[in-house]
Formats: C-alpha cells, sequence, structure tokens
C-alpha cells in the first residue's frame, strides 16, 4: 500500500505540469505590425498588416467591431494563425475617426489596458482611409514592417518636419491638454508613403497641419533642430539649417490683457550664399531675415488654434503652471480666446558654411 502510495506521488506532478501544452510556434502566429483603423457604421474598421515570417507575398486582412478585440476575434476565427499584437509598432488613425471623441476615447482606452499592446507603439494619423496607408506600408515594407518605426527614431529627429509620438506620451498630453493633441500625418498617394506635417486634434474636430505649419508648431516645442528655411537677402535665397533649438515661454498682464511672450533662443548654419566672409553687419542682416521668417511661420501656425477656439499646441499647461494666479476666475476658452501672443525668436549665426 505504502508503495502504491509513492508511486502515485511520483505520478501525479507530471500530470499538473501544462508545459507548453496551448504554446504556439511563431509559424502559427500572425505578428502584426501595423493597424489601420478608420471609422465605420458598425464601430471601427481595423486593418492588421502582419510581418511577412514565410515565403510569397504577406497579405492584409480586415474587420469591423466596436472594439479591437472584437476584430480580432473575428479574424482569428477565419484563419488558420492566431493574430499576435505582442509586436505591434504602428497604429494609423483616420481623420474621420479622430472626428469621433466617443470611439477614439474608447480605443486608447482599450490599447492604456491592454496586456500585449506596448505602451510605445507609435501613433499616426491620416486626412485619408488608415487602410489606403496600411496598404501602402506593405507595399514599402512588408517582410519586416519597421520602415515607420525606424523613421520616427532616426530620421524625423533629424528633419523637423514631423515629430513621433508613441501611445503613452499622447495619452499624457492629452490628459493635460483637456483632450488636443497633435499627431504625425502620414499621406498614401499612388500607394507610396508621404511623412510629414501633422494633424491636430480638439474634441470632434481634427485640422490638418502642412510641413510648415508643423514645423511652427516644433518651434513652439523648442524641438526644431534640423529644420531647414529659406529666407531671401539682396535678392538671393539662403537656405539655413538650425543646429540647436530652444524655447521660453513668460506670461503677464500688460494693458489688462495676458500676454504670452515665446522667447526662441537659436542657433543655425547657413548652407550658401555668402559663405564665411560676412561682416559683422551682413551677419546681423541675415540674422534678422531668418528671424522674420521664423517669427511668420510660427504665428501662422499659432492662428489655426485661434480658429479652432480651443489651445491645439499645450499652451495653456505652461500657463496654469508658471503663473496660476493669471487664470484664475476664467474658463479655459475665454482663456485661450483672450490670450495675446509675442513671438521673439533670437537666431545665432554659428558656422557659416564654405565657398567652394
Amino acid at each position: 500500500m505504502r508503495k502504491g502510495k509513492m508511486l502515485l506521488l511520483f505520478l501525479l506532478p507530471p500530470f499538473f505540469l501544462t508545459g507548453c501544452w496551448d504554446k504556439k510556434d511563431p509559424e502559427d502566429r500572425a505578428f502584426i505590425m501595423t493597424l489601420g483603423v478608420d471609422d465605420s457604421a458598425k464601430g471601427c474598421s481595423f486593418t492588421f498588416a502582419p510581418a511577412n515570417t514565410g515565403g510569397g507575398e504577406a497579405q492584409t486582412y480586415s474587420a469591423e467591431s466596436e472594439t479591437l478585440a472584437g476584430a480580432v476575434a473575428k479574424i482569428d476565427g477565419q484563419m488558420s494563425r492566431k493574430t499576435d499584437l505582442g509586436q505591434l509598432k504602428t497604429v494609423i488613425l483616420s481623420g474621420d475617426f479622430l472626428e469621433d471623441s466617443r470611439k477614439l476615447d474608447s480605443f486608447l482606452q482599450e490599447l492604456e489596458r491592454s496586456q500585449t499592446v506596448s505602451e510605445k507603439v507609435m501613433l499616426l494619423a491620416t486626412e485619408e482611409k488608415a487602410a489606403d496607408c496600411v496598404d501602402a506600408v506593405m507595399a514599402a515594407d512588408s517582410k519586416t514592417g519597421t520602415f515607420l518605426w525606424d523613421f520616427y527614431k532616426n530620421t524625423a529627429r533629424e528633419v523637423a518636419v514631423t515629430k513621433g509620438i508613441d501611445l503613452d506620451t499622447f495619452l499624457t498630453e492629452r490628459a493635460e491638454q483637456n483632450g488636443n493633441g497633435v499627431l504625425p500625418r502620414i499621406t498614401a498617394k499612388e500607394k507610396k508613403l508621404e511623412l510629414g506635417g501633422g494633424i491636430a486634434i480638439a474634441r470632434d474636430k481634427v485640422y490638418p497641419l502642412d510641413n510648415e505649419e508643423e514645423r511652427g508648431y516644433l518651434f513652439l516645442l523648442g524641438e526644431a533642430e534640423g529644420a531647414l528655411l529659406e529666407g531671401e537677402y539682396q535678392g538671393e535665397t539662403i537656405p539655413l539649417e538650425i543646429g540647436k533649438s530652444d524655447v521660453k515661454y513668460d506670461f503677464s498682464v500688460e494693458d489688462m490683457d495676458i500676454v504670452c511672450s515665446v522667447t526662441l533662443p537659436m542657433e543655425g548654419t547657413l548652407q550658401g550664399g555668402e559663405g564665411t566672409f560676412l561682416s559683422a553687419e551682413k551677419r546681423a542682416e541675415m540674422e534678422t531675415v531668418f528671424e522674420e521668417v521664423i517669427k511668420t511661420e510660427i504665428e501662422h501656425t499659432l492662428k489655426i488654434a485661434r480658429r479652432a477656439k480651443t489651445d491645439l499646441f499645450g499652451i495653456l499647461p505652461r500657463m496654469y503652471q508658471q503663473e496660476p494666479t493669471l487664470t484664475e476666475g476664467i474658463s479655459r476658452e475665454a482663456l485661450w480666446q483672450s490670450l495675446q501672443f509675442k513671438v521673439q525668436p533670437e537666431l545665432e549665426l554659428k558656422d557659416m558654411g564654405r565657398k567652394r
């Protein structure tokens, strides 16, 4: 009897060790790299782009559902491979979808709660169908699906025409900015991707930003390193590359108006024109030329938020933090509409380039 009990003790443990019974091999999973989200009468239309881990040409597929989890469940009921969002790198949101605050909030909350999707997944926006952009992404890179991820991680920081933003950062900004925020823009033309610009998001409304307007936004953030501008000097068009970019905000009351002074210390390098042999007078003149170019560009970007009648660019949170007494008893909307701006670029030309 004792021997039987001992034998039973040795035999039972393997039955309680599940091991890899429910584990799927990589070839049994569809690793989704890019996800597109469009508005739909049934809720949302989700377009999935898996990495091409096998031979042949990878295919996108889609499903309509109120939730991402519901769309994944539908797809899994139709395919032999399990949909895996653990490697998801990029989510592309259409303008129509972004204009529905209820759907957008619900989707973002689902991503935030997900145990699978990384909080560092990159968010992009498009004025077109997100599904078309996903198709263009697949055409550009169906093997790894990391083209967009690599662009925003590496190149975008050096050209200052767009700014990458991940899920965690976007959620933080929306919380601080009363639901507003800016996402980088992606466009698909003839199945080719165009990257640059942005889409500013308010409640139930979007405001596209072209490359220059997005650059103005980057100046407001103090993140315009790499920006290339052109200025006219003595009948010649001269390019300037921004080497260092910073920003300082000061809030004060002047003649009963609340004034936001935006000071932008920066350094730049001329890419052509006069070369190294500039007199101090000419150098000062050219600095003034480009300061006016930058000032005009930033003021144009601010006018978009004026027309939207809401702070699209995260300026009011700075005011609430720096000068809380100036905001007392004034609604956010009234405060934004009454705020006056003084934009003051302070450019220093450093390396003047070389004559060739």
